[in-house]
């Protein structure tokens, strides 16, 4: 084992390990905070002047985010990125997001080149790493994205029957964040902190629109708009909006069943070929010896998985069926 491949080895490891622990865990002020708020309606203290921490993981975190992350986030691309991370529910800011996936990608670049010795594989195991770091956020996105789907329709019904009840519609957000678990509670209960503080209503729930990307909720939003500007019954426009987005969700569920082979074909389209490849190498190791030490065989290896890819992808685009 040379000496640059543990250099590396140990600056992947370093720079993973205290991006996590200095960026992604809580310090002592933030915990106690949290304790107090689970006990009681604690506020935030308000300073009139912001101080540093007093704890030396607070304190690293303030040095970072004052050197580096304020000139990141006031960009376009440090502001995209904040919406990316909010959208996946990380609480993480974009300068921090970028030293994790960082130390991630310098990780597996350094273990690959443990593994085969090769300086041509660092470069590879860098871009695996920083990408697999961007799948992790896109798997975030979809699973919480998935989650605010399925509680649009009660929560547009619950909004309903409260202003039936009497109640304004701001007051009916403010009782639906309190009632409703994350993520819709913690996305009504952001709509009711932004009212508070002086923001419109159309402008807080635009601002809801633009963090969760859901074309359900954006008819909430456009209802709301007309009915602010030309009145009418905005309890009965929420019922006909909850039954459109019931009925568009019962549809998707559908086409999801009967387009359930078709999503299982190309998946097996992309295992079959590579189980095959382990099963003969188990039982003749030098079956595949022409194929991957001939150059013949390389370009016709890379022609196949160009193939399986393409296959997959059509496969995709059929059963992709917009509603």
């Amino acid at each position: 084992m040379s000496s640059p491949a543990l250099l590396l080895a140990g600056v992947g490891a370093i720079a993973l390990f205290l991006a996590v622990i200095v960026f992604v865990l809580p310090g002592a002020d933030s915990m106690l905070h949290d304790r107090l708020r689970q006990l009681g309606d604690v506020a935030a203290p308000v300073s009139k002047e912001p101080q540093a921490p007093r704890d030396p993981v607070g304190q690293l975190r303030h040095v970072v985010q004052s050197a580096f992350g304020s000139r990141f986030e006031r960009t376009d691309r440090g502001s995209r990125m904040a919406d990316r991370l909010a959208r996946a529910d990380l609480k993480v800011r974009p300068t921090e997001w970028m030293l994790i996936s960082g130390g991630a990608a310098l990780l597996v670049g350094a273990l690959l080149y443990l593994r085969f010795g090769a300086v041509i594989v660092f470069p590879i195991g860098v871009v695996v790493g920083y990408v697999g770091a961007q799948l992790f956020v896109r798997y975030r996105q979809s699973k919480r994205f998935k989650a605010f789907n399925a509680q649009l329709s009660p929560t547009i019904l619950q909004l309903s029957g409260s202003m039936k009840a009497g109640y304004t519609f701001a007051q009916a957000i403010d009782l639906s964040a309190k009632n409703l678990p994350a993520p819709m509670g913690v996305e009504l209960g952001r709509v009711t902190r932004e009212v508070q503080l002086g923001l419109p209503m159309n402008e807080a729930l635009s601002r809801m629109v633009h963090r969760n990307a859901s074309e359900d909720l954006r008819l909430l939003l456009i209802a709301v708009q007309i009915q602010s500007q030309v009145g009418g019954n905005l309890a009965h426009i929420l019922d006909t909006i909850e039954f459109t987005v019931r009925e568009r969700i019962r549809i998707k569920g559908e086409i999801k069943s009967l387009t359930g082979q078709a999503r299982a074909s190309g998946w097996v389209l992309i295992a079959l070929p590579f189980c095959m490849t382990g099963l003969l190498m188990m039982i003749a190791p030098t079956y595949f010896d022409p194929m991957l030490n001939s150059t013949p065989g390389k370009v016709m290896l890379a022609l196949a998985g160009f193939m399986i890819l393409c296959g997959y992808g059509l496969i995709r685009r059929i059963v992709n069926v917009k509603v």
